[in-house]
This record gives structure tokens, sequence and C-alpha cells, in this order.
């Protein structure tokens, strides 16, 4: 390939990809990348798939390529890059030997951007003495780049190629002199300098340019965040691995395969998480791949397009850009690491295993908890942050029996009257749980929660709980355990009060209702002795 000596471009950007040679009949695929119409067909012929050599995108809309009758109709019906044939002719316009085209035997030091000669110094002189060519545009080659004599080309009426377009007739979408402003287009409604018409695109042009760079922008952040979440899995994974080590390397030799399941658990749950957060950060990047190739093509649209081509340019990569789907939205539906969940049989025989540790068993609150709560300390802390209710609090796991869920109150406010802390079981798993204002309304058939009274179920027993749950002080302990016989005891400062309620189904989730007098609270570790296996027996209250 000659070498296109004042071409600003760097090859690679009027180079096809395919034959690696200046794009001739540049065609504009969907994905906003450029071949030669030939290269295109031979890529079609020898691929059974439609797609597009760079970025395996869609080259024609099925229902389209149902309709054509050969790949030369697919191809056809693509919009010729304007833009790009024109840095492309300029580029080869450049590349050429320097000749005058006046006298022939010289060497040419400019170039006319109306008639497109190139010149040299006497005949410089003469083309800007001549009436017929005076009024000419005249650059040295020294500092003409093929972007500048694409744009700059003579923008003529589209019907008398001798003439510059002067004026703009919407109706017919046609660059005119006055001649024809003043015969063919006599009748049209609305008739604007052509001058006009081509800020007008530009703005447009401009406009779309922002919009595509704020849409890559957003696309940036999202796939920053997916980067976090990554990171963030690799983290608690190396968390985890390293408390689930922690632990089973003091357990005996019986319980060696609950730390294999446990890594097989962990590693399970990491996976998952890398599936889901790299197909959605895949897809992505393939949208912001597109962005990042049609802002791109607008750009050089905006730049290098002739002003007489203008139109039909910025009405394809119009069309392309309306095409694209701008939203920028982390779905849902992706996975990550507080959301996963250990088969709950399996978690309970895994915590069953290792509870004579005294360890603690790994719960935190769970993410899904009142609008009014803030979780810290890696969810093992939870503030309530305004002076009303929704500020429910719920354990990520359902409940080990024989094990207690116990929280300690940190920090009470004094300008509140001495309230009760409701507290107790939910049997509806967090992840899908309505958390309502308070836990005294609406949970009815789905939770058992101590206040005042017993709430079991939608059934309210009135129950002689001696005020336990009343004027709990900064350090009070208040925690719930089910044990094997499905029995919900109620403790306060490592006292036992008894049976709250019984037959409680499982699996179910611990609560506690920050409301009103408690602020702050944090969850605190099992321990051993509190379980029901290892204290005496109490009488039911």
């Amino acid at each position: 390939m000659a070498t296109a000596a004042g071409a600003s471009s760097a090859d690679s950007d009027i180079e096809c990809s395919v034959c690696h040679e200046l794009f001739k009949n540049p065609k504009l695929l969907p994905c906003a990348h450029v071949l030669c119409r030939h290269c295109l067909l031979s890529w079609l012929a020898s691929n059974s798939e439609a797609l597009c050599p760079l970025c395996r995108g869609a080259i024609a809309d099925p229902k389209e390529k149902s309709k054509a009758k050969g790949w030369e109709e697919v191809v056809d019906a693509l919009p010729d890059d304007v833009a790009m044939a024109a840095v492309v002719e300029s580029t080869r316009v450049l590349s050429q030997d320097h000749v005058c085209v006046g006298c022939e035997d010289s060497g040419a030091e400019s170039i006319c951007l109306h008639c497109g000669d190139m010149l040299c110094a006497s005949c410089t002189r003469a083309h800007g003495n001549l009436s017929a060519t005076r009024q000419h545009t005249v650059e040295t080659l020294a500092t003409m780049t093929a972007e500048r004599l694409a744009t700059n080309q003579f923008a003529a009426c589209c019907v008398h190629s001798d003439k510059p377009s002067e004026l703009y007739c919407p109706t017919h979408g046609a660059a005119i002199c006055h001649l024809c402003a003043s015969s063919e287009h006599r009748a049209c409604p609305e008739v604007t300098l052509f001058e006009k018409r081509l800020n007008d695109l530009q703005q447009e042009l401009s406009a779309m340019s922002e919009m595509l760079k704020a849409a890559e922008d957003n696309l940036d952040k999202a796939i920053s965040q997916l980067d976090q979440q990554l990171e963030e899995a690799e983290r608690l994974t190396k968390t985890s691995l390293a408390e689930i080590s922690e632990a089973c390397d003091r357990l005996e030799e019986s319980i060696k395969a609950c730390k294999r399941r446990a890594w097989k658990l962990t590693l399970a749950a990491k996976q998952k998480v890398e599936k889901s957060v790299q197909t959605t950060r895949a897809v992505m990047l393939d949208r912001r791949g597109r962005m990042t190739s049609h802002r791109r093509v607008v750009d050089r649209v905006k730049v290098t397009s002739p002003p007489g081509k203008l139109e039909k340019a910025t009405v394809t990569v119009r069309l392309r850009v309306q095409g694209l789907d701008l939203r920028v939205t982390v779905p849902s539906s992706i996975i990550s690491m507080k959301t996963i969940k250990v088969d709950k049989t399996t978690l309970a025989r895994l915590a069953q295993e290792i509870a004579f540790l005294g360890e603690n068993l790994g719960w935190r609150f769970h993410t899904n908890h009142g609008k009014n709560i803030v979780l810290s300390n890696d969810g093992l802390t939870a503030e309530r942050v305004k002076d009303n209710n929704n500020a429910i609090v719920v354990a990520d796991q359902p409940m080990v029996p024989d094990v207690l869920y116990e929280i300690r109150i940190d920090k009470i406010d004094t300008t509140h009257e001495p309230a009760h802390l409701p507290c107790g079981v939910v049997m509806t798993d967090p992840d899908i749980i309505r958390l309502h204002s308070t836990a005294c309304s609406g949970w009815g058939s789905e939770a058992v929660f101590i206040s005042r009274t017993v709430y079991d179920r939608g059934h309210k027993e009135d129950i002689n709980l001696n005020d336990a749950t009343l004027d709990l002080s900064e350090g009070t302990r208040v925690g719930v355990m089910v044990t094997t016989k499905a029995e919900l005891h109620l403790w306060v400062n490592g006292s036992d009060r008894g049976v709250i309620a019984t037959t409680v189904p499982t699996p179910c989730f611990a609560f506690f209702d920050l409301r009103k007098r408690h602020t702050t609270a944090s969850i605190l570790p099992d321990t051993p002795w509190l379980r029901a296996e290892h204290r005496d027996p109490k009488p039911s209250v």
C-alpha cells in the first residue's frame, strides 16, 4: 500500500481490517465497524454466520436477510460510509506525486480546494488572478491533511456541478444554488442558507457525540461497579476461607469432611458470582464497544464529511445512534456474595457439627432491613438513623437449633420513654420478606414476636414476662433460641425466660425491632454454656 503522505489519520483508521488496504467502497456495519464492500462480500461468502469479523456483531437484521436474494443485496443495503470514503480519497490524492497540473513538469506546492488541482507557485498566482478561479481557496500542500482536504471540498449544487451550494431546500433535502432556488424550488415553502444547514447538522452531530460519550461514561461506572463486586467477592472469599480454616483446624479428624464441604460451598458461591458478573460485564463491554465505535463514526462524520455529503452522512449515523440502547442499569438479577445462601439443610448440619467450638456461627444482619437502619462492621452492627419506626433487622441465615441468636444494646435514646424491644422469629426468608414499619403490624401468621405480650402466628398470648423486654439499658443482651423440640425461648442478660411458643416451624429467622428508644445494637457470638443442653431446665413462663 502506498504511504499516504500528508494524511494525519493512523493507517489503522483508514485501512480495511480484512485486506489491510485503503478502504474501497467502505460500508458501515450495524456495529459501527467499517469494511470494504468486496471484503465484506468475501467474508460473508466464506463464513456461515453473518457476523462482523471484528466484534461478532450481526451484520444484517435476520428479517432483512431473509428478504434478500443474495449477499450482494444485503451488503448494498448497508449505508456507504461517505465520511470515510472522503478521507480515503483525500489520502490517495495527497499520496500521489505532487505535479502541477498547469506546467505538468513542475513540482506542485499548493492545492485548490475548489477544483482539486495541484499547482506550482507560478500557477497558483495565475489561478488567483483569473476571474473564474480567483474566489477559489488555495492552500499549501505542506500543511494539508487528508481530513482538511475532505472537509473543505467544494460543495456543488446538486444540479449545477459548477456552482456552489448556497441554499438548502428542506422539502427536497437538497443543496442548491440561487439559480435552482429561483426555478425548480421556487414553490418550496422554506429555503434556508446552506451554511445554516451545515451549522445545524454540526450541532446535531455534537449532541450525538456528547450523548454517546455520556453513555460510555455511565457504562464505565457500571463496569467499575461490577469489578468492585468481583473484588468484594474475592475479599469475602478469602475471609470466609480463613475463618473456615481457623475453625476446622481445631476440629478432630472426624469433622475434616466438614471443612472440605464448607470450602466447596464457598468456592461454588464465588464461581456463581464470577459467572453472573462476568456474563453481565461482557455484555456491557460489548455495548460499550458499540458506543465507542458509533461515537468515533459520529466524530469522523462531524470532522471529515464533505459539506455536500454531510446530510447523507448525518442521516446514516442518526439512524444508527437512534437504534442504540443507551440505558445503563446494573441488572438486579446479578448474584452477589451477600445474597448467596448455603443450602439450609446443609447449613444446619454444618453448624451443628462445629457448634461446640464456642465460635460465632457467622450470622449477620441481613441486607434487607428497615428503611431507617444502617449496617456497619461487616453487618454485625445495626444503627437506627431516624427517630421513627422502619427499624427491623433480620438474621441472614436460618436459626440452628439450640443456638442463641443474641444482640447487645450499644446505645439508647434517653429522650424517649422506656419502651419494649419487640423480637422473635419470622418464617419467611429475608431475601423475599416484606418488612413493615414495625414488627407488630402486618406479619400475622408468618412470625412469632415478643413484645409486652406474645403474638404467636397471628394469635395473641397474654404471658407474664415480668417486663423483661422493657426499659433495656445500654449493655443489655437480648436473644432468642429455638430448641430441637421446636420451642422458642427468650433470653435477657444470659437468663432464659422460658418457653415463649411451641411447635415453631423451621426454617425460621431471628429478628429484632430497634424502634423508639433503642438506637444501636451489635450481634454477639454464640456462647456454648447458654445453649439448651448446658443449662438447667426451667419451667415455661
